[in-house]
This record gives C-alpha cells, sequence and structure tokens, in this order.
C-alpha cells in the first residue's frame, strides 16, 4: 500500500515541530532562618530532580480513595497518588490518554495504573488521566472526546500545549520526580502518546512513551517528526485489532483517506531507525545474541507471553539507550493486554504491570 510504503521513509524526516523545546524550571521554596528578615536564607536540601510541590502547599485535596478531580480553566483531569504519598519525597508520573469516546475514569480502569501496591523507582507512583475536549466525532456532528491528531478531534484545540501546562501545575503541587515522567494512552490517546514523542518540547518532558493499540493517523504521525533526542518507545498491537489493523489502511471502509494508518511493524522499524538503531550483519547478531546483547532494528525476537512475540531493538551500541519495543498479540482486538479483559480483549499477561512499568522503570531523562 503506497501509504505504508511511504510511511517509514516520511517519518524519519526531521524538522522543528511545535516551535522552541519546552523546558521545565521549577521554583523551590526554600526554609525561612533566623537570617531572613535580610533576605538570605537556607538552601534547599530537596533533590535537583524535585519538583516545586516537594517545598510548597499544595491546593489539591484528596478523597479517601486518594483520588482528585482538577479542573484547569476549561480542561479537567484526574489523579491518583499511592497510599504511601510522601509530599517531601519525589515520585514518578505516569499521565495516560483515553480512547475515542473514552474518558478519564475509564482510562483508569483499563489500564490499572492506580491500583495498589503499583512502584517505579521504589516508590508508589501518581497517575494522571487527563480528559480530552470534545469534538465533532468521525460524523461531524457528534460531540466526543477526542485528542489531536484525529480525523474528528476538536479543530484548534492545542492539546500538546495543554499536556505542558498539566504537568506544570502537577509540578507545583505534588512533589515529582522531574526526570520520572511518563506518557501512555490507548487507541486516540496512543496516537496522541506518539505525537507527544514526536514533539521537541515533550519528548524533552517525558522519559518514555507507551502507546497502546494506538490511532495512528497522518496528524499522529507528522513526516516532520523531529524529537531532538533517541526516545523509548514501548507498543502493543493485536493481530486481531479491526479499528485500527495491524497491517495498516490506506482509507476507512468508507474510503476516507484521513483514516489512513501504517503498517505496525514499519511504524516501530522507524522509531527504531529513528533512534539510531542500525540493522545488523549475520555475524555481528550471531556475536550479540551470544553476549546477551540486544541490538539492531529488529535484532531480538523473543515470546515473552503466550501468543506474543516481542521484536526489540536496543540502541545501546550507539550510548543512546533508546529502547523500542514491539509487543505483538495473536487474538486480541483493539484492547489494552490485561487478564480481566476489562478493554473488551483478555490476554494471558497484564501489560501495564508485566511490561509498561518495568519498561518506564528502566528509563529516566537523567
Amino acid at each position: 500500500m503506497l501509504v505504508n510504503s511511504l510511511f517509514a521513509l516520511l517519518f524519519l524526516t526531521a524538522s522543528s515541530v511545535n516551535g522552541l523545546p519546552y523546558r521545565r524550571f521549577h521554583t523551590r521554596a526554600t526554609a525561612a532562618t533566623d537570617d531572613s528578615a535580610s533576605g538570605d536564607a537556607a538552601p534547599s536540601t530537596a533533590p535537583g530532580n524535585a519538583t516545586a510541590g516537594c517545598s510548597q502547599a499544595s491546593t489539591y485535596t484528596f478523597d479517601d480513595t486518594n483520588h482528585a478531580n482538577i479542573t484547569m480553566g476549561d480542561r479537567s483531569f484526574l489523579i491518583h497518588i499511592p497510599a504511601n504519598y510522601d509530599a517531601t519525597t519525589p515520585h514518578a508520573l505516569v499521565v495516560s490518554f483515553h480512547g475515542f469516546k473514552g474518558n478519564a475514569q475509564k482510562q483508569e480502569k483499563i489500564t490499572g495504573l492506580s491500583q495498589k501496591g503499583l512502584l517505579l523507582n521504589g516508590k508508589g507512583l501518581v497517575a494522571v488521566y487527563p480528559n480530552g475536549q470534545f469534538g465533532p466525532g468521525k460524523n461531524g456532528n457528534e460531540s466526543i472526546r477526542a485528542w489531536q491528531g484525529a480525523p474528528y478531534s476538536p479543530p484548534g484545540i492545542d492539546d500538546i500545549a495543554f499536556t505542558q501546562q498539566m504537568v506544570q501545575q502537577l509540578s507545583d503541587n505534588l512533589c515529582l520526580d522531574s526526570n520520572r515522567f511518563y506518557a501512555s494512552g490507548k487507541s486516540n490517546g496512543g496516537g496522541f502518546t506518539n505525537l507527544l514523542a514526536c514533539t521537541p518540547s515533550t519528548a524533552s518532558l517525558f522519559a518514555a512513551f507507551a502507546p497502546v493499540s494506538p490511532a495512528l493517523y497522518a496528524g499522529a504521525n507528522p513526516a516532520d517528526c523531529s524529537p531532538g533526542r533517541p526516545v523509548p518507545i514501548i507498543n502493543f498491537h493485536g493481530l486481531a485489532d479491526k479499528i485500527i489493523p495491524f497491517d495498516g489502511q490506506d482509507a476507512d471502509k468508507e474510503g476516507r483517506t484521513e483514516y489512513a494508518t501504517p503498517n505496525i511493524t514499519e511504524f516501530r522499524a522507524a522509531w527504531a531507525a529513528r533512534n539510531g538503531c542500525d540493522a545488523l550483519s549475520a555475524s555481528a547478531l550471531k556475536s550479540a545474541l551470544k553476549s546477551n546483547v540486544t541490538l539492531g532494528v529488529n535484532a531480538i525476537v523473543s515470546h515473552p507471553h503466550t501468543d506474543t512475540t516481542l521484536k526489540q531493538s536496543d540502541c545501546s551500541a550507539n550510548n543512546n539507550h533508546a529502547v523500542v519495543n514491539g509487543f505483538t498479540i495473536k487474538g486480541l482486538g483493539h484492547s489494552w493486554p490485561s487478564t480481566a479483559g476489562l478493554d473488551g480483549g483478555v490476554t494471558s499477561f497484564n501489560a501495564t504491570t508485566a511490561n509498561i512499568l518495568p519498561f518506564f522503570d528502566m528509563h529516566s531523562m537523567e
């Protein structure tokens, strides 16, 4: 298919996206001393990765289930903090974006990111589920939540800027580890997660990305994608996905070419190539396998779960540690993989706990 065959080439074109790279500047409050009247203050003892929320009061109020629904202008998001949340210890942040027709509560349910006992970097994680704005839907006259980058997304909405503003507000109100911000999403939210990975201002904000069953329309895979750094990606896709076919499509069933999506294998290979993973010769691959080193675009193939194939591309040879992990699941439709089937499809493993969080744990912005 023409769209799919050109995708990998287009995907590697480099140029600026959405202006200058976004940088985070966190102002930390300092503890007052007897010399404070003279303008002097004791230096902060917070670690360099601690956000402003580690040393100032929060405006958030959480209920007895450790949830808070936050409104920011005309936008909203749901937060869950761990039961052992420590307002003086930096915690990892995982933001998860819902799919088309979804919402924050549904995304929390299908991902399991708020379940008890989850850890990142040895501490409980803060999970955040934003709500997309209401868009025209696929019929053009509906009102359905969607994220930037899809044909049905609300026109004129800058969800990248919203994401940056949301993370900044979270940083000012919660004690977060600025080196350990992560983005994930399903379907339309997965496509938007990929857009965040492609955009310099957010590729430099989040340490790693997890697009699950992503809807990778043209707007979510810009031809001028240029993240500005090698980006760790973990991706899951079912071979039985009829909504976003694994092999890609040139148009939807109504013939609308704006619904074209790439072949998922090509999509993963494009990320691996962008990250600097070069294909290995047969002898180099044999040597890498013997030394248990994973190199090359698709050098390592394994089957970590029943009916699941993992193709792992690790660019460690280039000293950038930008891994691309692609999980292909036989028999799975358009779903977030889980044993409980909370998103429709049942798998032998829970992607969140078995693979996504361990992958995130391996990557930080340090």
